[in-house]
C-alpha cells in the first residue's frame, strides 16, 4: 500500500521525535542566504559546509540580542535544536541557541577543561608553593626572539644586580609550542633554580592558546619548583596563570615582583648608616634624660634631703602651731573678758534664786517640824528608853511613859492600855 505524502511527512516527523540522536542536535557550518529577520521577527537562513546544505530557522521568541550579534552572512556558527520535516517546505532545522562556530566551540572546550581541572583540585590554594623573597637564581622560560626576555632581564638586574637568570628557550605559539614549553618546564625543574618564571609578551587569543592546553597546565601543576606565570598583558588570562603558584599580568611585573624585595632591602641597607646614627643619637638623648631623672630621684630620696624636708615641715608646723595657740588664747581671753563683765549680774541672779529656794525649803521644813505640831496641841509619847509609842500594844499597865509637850516633858505610869474599836 502506498503512503500519501502527508502520511510520509508525519511518519518522518514522528521518527525524528522518537530518535535520541535527532530530536536534539548540535550542528555547525557557515551561514548563507541570510537577509535579516522577517516581519514577524523569525530568523531564516541556510547552513552549509563543503558537501551539503540545510534550511534553518529560529522563532522570534528565542532570538535574543546576543544571538542577533552572532548571526551574519558567512559566519561560522554552532546551532542547537531539532530536525523538522514540513509538508510544504521540506526538511529544516529549528534551532533554539546559537554560538560562534570557531571561537565559541573553543571557548566551550576551554570551560570544560577548566571545570575538569578544578574538580581535580589544580586551582586549590593548598597546592601553591611559597615564592622565595630573595631568589638568587631565576629560571626563565620564554622565546629568545620575544621582547619578554629583554624586559625580564633588564628589570630584574635593575632591582637586583646579583641575581642569576638561567634561560630555557621555548616556542610560545604555533606548532610544537606545547611540546617545547612542557619540555622546558621539566628541564628547568630538574635544574633546580630558586623560582621559575614562565612568561611571554602579549598577543592574540590564538597566539596565547598554548597556555590553555592541558599538557602545559599539567606540567605547571607537577613542577616541584615554585613557578610564576606572566602570560600576555593585563587583559589576558590563561589556565597557566590560575594553576601557577603566583600570577603577574606582564613580564615586567613578574620581574619586579621577584626582585622588588631585594631592591627595597638594598635601599634600606644604603640608608642604614644614617638611620642607625639617628637612632643612636635619639637613644643617647633618651639615656641622658633618664640619667637626669634618676639623679634627681636619688637626690630627692637621700637621707640629707629627707632630713631637710622634715626640718622644713617641723618649722612650718611650729609657725602654724604658734599661730593656732595665739589665736586660741586670744579667743579664750575674749570669752573670759565677756564672762567677767556678765559675772556680777549673774551672781546677783544666782543669790536671789538661792535665797528664794532657801525660804521655800524653810517654810516646808517648819510645816513638817515636830515642834510646830506640839505647838498645835499635839504631844510626843515615848517609853522609858525614849522609843516612840505609836500603838497600845507597845506598853502594858504599870510601864513608865514620857509625854513631851510644847514647854516640857511629863513622866507618868500607864494605868491601862485599851485598843479602840475600828469602825
Amino acid at each position: 500500500m502506498a503512503f500519501k505524502v502527508s502520511e510520509l511527512v508525519q511518519n518522518l516527523n514522528n521518527a525524528i521525535r522518537l530518535s535520541n540522536s535527532l530530536s536534539k542536535v548540535e550542528i555547525e557550518g557557515e551561514i548563507t542566504g541570510y537577509h535579516g529577520p522577517n516581519r514577524s521577527g523569525h530568523i531564516y537562513f541556510d547552513l552549509k559546509d563543503d558537501k551539503a546544505i540545510i534550511k534553518c530557522m529560529m522563532f522570534a521568541s528565542k532570538c535574543t540580542y546576543e544571538y542577533k550579534q552572532i548571526i551574519r552572512e558567512g559566519a561560522e556558527v554552532v546551532l542547537y535544536g531539532s530536525l523538522n520535516y514540513h509538508q510544504q517546505f521540506g526538511l529544516s532545522f529549528v534551532f533554539e541557541r546559537i554560538d560562534d562556530g570557531g571561537e565559541g566551540a573553543r571557548m566551550r572546550a576551554l570551560e570544560e577543561l577548566r571545570r575538569e581541572l578544578e574538580e581535580l583540585g589544580m586551582f586549590d590554594e593548598m597546592y601553591k608553593k611559597p615564592i622565595p623573597r630573595f631568589p638568587k637564581t631565576i629560571g626563565l622560560i620564554t622565546a629568545l626572539s620575544g621582547a619578554a626576555i629583554s624586559d625580564v632581564v633588564t628589570n630584574a638586574r635593575k632591582n637586583n644586580p646579583y641575581v642569576q637568570i638561567v634561560v630555557a628557550p621555548a616556542l610560545m605559539e604555533g606548532d610544537g609550542a606545547v611540546r617545547e614549553v612542557v619540555r622546558a618546564i621539566k628541564l628547568m625543574d630538574k635544574f633546580g633554580p630558586d623560582v621559575i618564571l614562565l612568561t611571554r609578551g602579549g598577543g592574540s587569543k590564538d597566539s596565547l592558546w598554548t597556555f590553555n592546553e592541558r599538557e602545559v597546565a599539567q606540567a605547571v601543576f607537577d613542577c616541584e619548583t615554585p613557578i610564576v606565570s606572566a602570560i600576555g598583558h593585563d587583559r589576558d588570562h590563561s589556565l597557566t596563570d590560575d594553576i601557577a603558584d603566583h600570577h603577574e599580568s606582564t613580564p615586567t611585573g613578574a620581574a619586579l615582583f621577584l626582585t622588588g624585595e631585594v631592591r627595597d632591602l638594598l635601599g634600606y641597607l644604603d640608608e642604614a648608616p644614617d638611620v642607625l646614627f639617628s637612632l643612636m643619637n635619639s637613644h643617647i638623648k633618651d639615656c641622658r634624660v633618664r640619667v637626669r631623672e634618676l639623679t634627681a630621684q636619688v637626690k630627692y630620696n637621700s637621707p640629707g634631703s629627707k632630713l631637710d624636708r622634715r626640718k622644713k615641715e617641723l618649722e612650718k608646723y611650729g609657725v602654724t602651731l604658734k599661730s593656732l595657740m595665739d589665736s586660741k588664747l586670744s579667743a579664750d581671753k575674749a570669752r573670759l573678758d565677756k564672762t567677767k563683765d556678765k559675772l556680777p549680774a549673774f551672781m546677783d541672779r544666782s543669790l536671789k534664786k538661792a535665797h528664794y529656794r532657801k525660804d521655800l525649803y524653810v517654810g516646808k521644813l517648819e510645816g513638817l517640824s515636830p515642834v510646830s505640831r506640839l505647838k498645835s496641841g499635839f504631844s510626843y509619847v515615848s517609853d522609858a528608853d525614849g522609843k516612840n509609842i505609836r500603838s497600845v500594844s507597845q506598853i502594858k499597865t504599870g510601864d513608865e511613859i514620857k509625854i513631851r509637850v510644847t514647854d516640857g516633858e511629863i513622866t507618868s505610869t500607864a494605868i491601862s492600855a485599851v485598843r479602840l474599836s475600828e469602825e
